[in-house]
């Protein structure tokens, strides 16, 4: 019988450990998942930019480790979207001269129109005619112009079927809508060819330029905020047509303090609101309040 206190055979038992090569365990990807948000397009630009275009779809931070070659997909918010799981193989691909870890910044997008697309992207199952529009490498470092060669230089050595290399071109943000509009985007995008990537904050080194419609609805509600809306509106709900709809944007302190504090006075009033579009459902999409409209009851 061996005693487990037998020097001799604790320092064979060593000497072949040392010999074994060591397979480390599977290590959990670990990346910054909150997504750089862009402003409303106003009037300014900064000095040196380019138009790229809006695409009408989820955004999606996909994350590579190619030691492990594990990838995965998520939300700007860090949520998974296992919908996606099947494009693994064409992001390594795309990343195949690559070592590390890597991130890309992308909109995914899937069926026939916005609302299809968010079904399918949220599903559990795997979304077969997804397409992700890839715009950032924010694992890299510089600035816009900087990342954006490299997201290019990845493209010149892969041709994936289902990762688009989003347009980039020179003109100004209205000729971008028009003709991103026209091609079928949702929109325009202005970015700062100066900027750096800035996780989870929202920047004017991004610029969105999206059409938007107007439409005026009864104030049935005016909601008190909570946190750092504690004693002003936090939102209102306005009667469009047979829905009641919530609109929390477009509105600064001082408005949301006298939106509260004239709230018997306020409802039934109408309100302005420009949306974006009206879902199935005859909600609004993105509703941001305009003004209350004195010139109608």
């Amino acid at each position: 019988m061996i005693c487990q206190h037998d020097q001799a055979l604790a320092d064979f038992f060593a000497m072949f450990e040392k010999a074994v090569p060591h397979i480390p365990k599977p290590r959990a990807v670990k990346a910054r998942s909150t997504a750089m948000l862009a402003r409303l397009y106003d009037g300014e630009l900064p000095a040196s930019y380019v138009c790229e275009p809006k695409v009408d779809g989820l955004r999606v931070i996909i994350t590579a480790d190619l030691e492990t070659r594990r990838v995965s997909f998520a939300t700007r918010n860090g949520n998974p979207m296992p919908s996606l799981d099947h494009l693994a193989g064409e992001v390594l691909d795309l990343l195949a001269d690559c070592a590390g870890l890597w991130t890309l910044d992308g909109e995914a997008v899937s069926g026939q129109s916005f609302f299809t697309s968010v079904g399918d992207l949220r599903s559990e199952a795997p979304s077969d005619d997804a397409r992700i529009w890839l715009f950032d490498i924010p694992s890299c470092d510089g600035d816009y112009s900087t990342r954006r060669a490299s997201l290019e230089a990845l493209f010149a050595q892969s041709y994936p079927s289902s990762l688009l290399l989003i347009p980039s071109v020179s003109c100004t943000p209205e000729e971008a809508f028009v003709r991103f509009t026209a091609e079928g985007f949702e929109g325009a995008m202005v970015k700062d060819t100066t900027a750096t990537y800035r996780h989870g904050v929202r920047s004017r080194a991004w610029l969105k330029v999206k059409d938007c419609d107007t439409t005026d609805g009864q104030i049935v509600d005016i909601v008190e905020g909570s946190g750092k809306c504690a004693g002003m509106a936090g939102h209102i709900v306005v009667r469009c047509g047979r829905r009641d709809v919530s609109v929390g944007t477009g509105m600064d302190e001082a408005t949301r303090r006298e939106l509260l504090a004239n709230r018997s006075q306020l409802i039934g009033k109408v309100a302005e609101v420009d949306f974006q579009m009206k879902t199935p459902k005859g909600s609004l999409r993105h509703p941001v309040f305009v003004r209350v409209r004195g010139d109608k009851a």
